[in-house]
């Protein structure tokens, strides 16, 4: 009975934390990081400050989780490479979820909580810090991913982890083109970016 109550409780404790990252993200995406005080996100949220101070001990901690949440997404994207039934080479698994991560790079939620994420990190080194180390991870899971594949198994690990760093970028440059090309070709977008992909990826 005991651990029915504790499964439970962490159950409720689990969604009361999504509910305040999912209010925090749109306080961030919609009023700024600055903009967003614990007191705007408590309303949000539709909770009192003190209950969201019992999950989070401050902004940053909550930057920290909405970061974490990103690299857990990160690392579901790694497991459907991972697990595709499809098969084939690096190459071949990621240009078949191209589109996906196109399209979730359009998203003006999305776009709006990465840039503004990034320019408080610019002037916030403990913000900075979240990501980078959030970035790190995700760069390990590929990493890991690619030697079990068994693609590009001939070059070493900086140089595996700095064309994922090209294809990351070219994935957040379309973020931030989204915003003064709203109508751009998704279609003709994901053609062009597999192409790079394939390029950046194909065994040498």
């Amino acid at each position: 009975m005991n651990e029915l109550n504790d499964r439970s409780d962490q159950a409720k404790s689990d969604l009361r934390r999504r509910q305040v990252l999912d209010a925090a993200t749109e306080c961030f995406r919609r009023e700024g990081f600055h903009g967003s005080s614990i007191a705007r996100i408590s309303r949000a949220a539709g909770m009192s400050a003190g209950h969201i101070y019992h999950y989070f001990a401050n902004k940053e901690a909550i930057v920290e989780a909405i970061a974490d949440r990103e690299q857990d997404n990160m690392a579901d994207l790694v497991q459907k490479l991972a697990q595709d039934t499809e098969g084939g080479d690096l190459v071949a698994r990621l240009t078949r979820h191209t589109a996906e991560k196109v399209e979730q790079n359009s998203d003006p939620a999305v776009v709006g909580l990465m840039l503004e994420l990034a320019a408080e990190s610019a002037r916030n080194p403990t913000i900075a810090q979240i990501l980078q180390r959030s970035d790190r991870v995700i760069g390990d899971q590929f990493v890991d991913l690619i030697h079990r594949i068994g693609s590009l198994s001939n070059l070493p690990t900086e140089e595996l982890r700095l064309r994922m760093t090209m294809i990351a970028a070219l994935m957040q440059g379309l973020a931030m083109r989204s915003i003064v090309e709203p109508e751009r070709d998704q279609d003709a977008t994901v053609r062009l970016l597999n192409k790079v992909i394939t390029a950046l990826l194909e065994d040498e």
